[in-house]
């Protein structure tokens, strides 16, 4: 899977032909990035994953990343419950976890 930027701070492209968004937005010392599918949430250091659990979302958390490239490599260190239930693990990529997302 290749990402494919149109503009700086978003990419997209497919994973098992669905469509994934991608956003790196600067904050003050860092970035705030993510990725979106139909099917969950994979996200950096910034986000809470309680709030994505309360509200029944699949979504995993990857620290130490500053890139959407790293954030694909990195290693998941925080799951909600749906997403564990669909067979995504602690210690899995970023690119795992949407590979499940996008059956």
């Amino acid at each position: 899977m290749e990402l494919q930027y149109d503009r700086p701070g978003h990419a997209s492209g497919t994973v098992n032909g669905v469509l994934i968004e991608g956003f790196c937005l600067p904050v003050p010392s860092s970035n705030m990035i993510f990725i979106t599918t139909p099917g969950g949430f994979v996200g950096c250091g910034f986000f809470d994953m309680r709030t994505f659990a309360k509200l029944g979302i699949h979504a995993v958390r990857i620290t130490g990343v500053s890139t959407l490239e790293e954030l694909l490599a990195g290693k998941i260190s925080e799951v909600t419950e749906s997403a564990e239930k669909s067979g995504i693990r602690i210690g899995m990529t970023g690119y795992d976890a949407l590979l499940r997302f996008c059956p």
